[in-house]
Order: structure tokens, then sequence, then C-alpha cells
């Protein structure tokens, strides 16, 4: 049977060329975090993270240690956050790629051809949102396939 390390000790040696199995707790991400400076449990609160441009501030759940003031989003917060940087990205055309289609018109509505990069794991049925944000811009939601 494997050693059991304490990853507070752990040293770049103790894992160097070893394969390492890590067990990871359902839930783990869910609950309680705790400040790794100050070692206590991190309190629910609000942060306002002003985005890089300095046009929008973004007010999110957070946790904020009581102690040191240090502040953290959950992973769900942080994919929100991630979320919303490419979205806005995307509204100023600073977007990282993009595909451009010519639109179809079969007589009754307006259609878009999506790349066959983008939909290799659609499945039939699938249904989705669109939402408009402006006169031109649109934000399309899919979702899962239907049961």
């Amino acid at each position: 049977m494997a050693k059991q390390i304490d990853y507070e000790n752990l040293k770049p040696e103790d894992v160097e060329g070893k394969e390492i199995k890590i067990k990871v707790l359902k839930g783990a991400f869910g609950g309680q975090f705790h400040c790794q400076k100050c070692r206590i449990i991190m309190k629910r609160a609000h942060a306002d993270i002003d985005l890089p441009d300095g046009e929008l501030t973004l007010h999110m759940e957070a946790y904020k240690c009581p102690k040191c003031g240090r502040e953290k989003l959950s992973g769900e917060q942080a994919e929100k956050l991630d979320q919303y940087l490419t979205l806005i990205d995307a509204l100023k055309n600073k977007a990282k790629f993009r595909f451009r289609r010519a639109m179809n018109f079969d007589g009754n509505n307006w259609f878009v051809r999506f790349p066959n990069e983008l939909t290799q794991e659609w499945k039939k049925n699938i249904e989705s949102d669109i939402v408009p944000l402006t006169a031109s811009d649109y934000l399309i939601h899919l979702h899962k396939e239907r049961a």
C-alpha cells in the first residue's frame, strides 16, 4: 500500500516521478472555505470586482476572511466571472476567436449555420435561447438535449 503523505508538508521530491492519486470528497468545493493565510473559516460576503477597463464593476457573492480580509470566489462564482469577462470581450469585438458565416433566409426565417468544429458534440433535439442584446448583437445559449 502506498504511503500517505500530509499535503501541508509536501516537498517536490515526495512526488517527482511518482504516480499521484488524489481523492476529492463529494461537496468539497461547495462547503466552507478556509483562509490559507490565517487558517480560519471564511465568511460569506459580497465582493465588488472592477473589470479591467474600469467601466463596469461586478457585485458577486464571495467569501472573506474575517481576520485578514482576503476574498475568494467559489468555483461556481469564478465560472460566472469568466463568462462575464468573455461576454464583455465579445461585445467589445475583442473575442479571442470568431467564425464569420453568411446569413440565410428561407422565405419566413433567417438562419445561420454553425461550423462543424463547434457542433461535433451536439445531439439532435437541442434547444436554444436567443437573447437580444442590441439591434445587431444576440446571445445564443444552447441547452442540453431533451430527454
